[in-house]
């Protein structure tokens, strides 16, 4: 209890002091040392805590982005249930040549193409 009505004592010396600074130009050297300390305290405090401050943030923020994206895509449960069963696609569809398919649909776009672009005549020439 006595160390601290020392420390309060000291306390009011401080504050009488600053007082009396206050009004005197000859304490510049004295708010000097109280801003330098101010900024210190703000650098070895304020930063980190602001860091933790902003790390939580960030934390909670990518948390909210999982869970959404979570949310958007059904749970693999649902995902088997409606699982496309590729192999009762093809069953007994026919096996037909898919180069000659391909071959044909091209030489019936052309065909159709001819007729339907603007100031064409119709005929292919020797170029084409």
């Amino acid at each position: 209890m006595d160390s601290l009505w020392t420390m309060l004592r000291q306390i009011e010396a401080w504050w009488a002091y600053t007082l009396r600074c206050a009004k005197s130009p000859g304490c510049d050297s004295f708010w000097t040392w109280v801003w330098l300390g101010a900024l210190a305290l703000a650098v070895f405090v304020g930063l980190p805590l602001l860091r933790k401050v902003v790390r939580d943030f960030l934390a909670e923020k990518a948390e909210r982005m999982r869970l959404a994206e979570r949310a958007r895509v059904a749970d693999p449960e649902t995902m088997s249930r409606y699982k496309l069963e590729t192999g009762k696609l093809y069953e007994g569809a026919e096996q037909v040549d898919v180069e000659q398919r391909i071959r044909q649909a091209l030489e019936e776009r052309k065909a159709k193409d001819q007729w339907q672009r603007p100031g064409t005549t119709g005929t292919r020439s020797e170029g084409e």
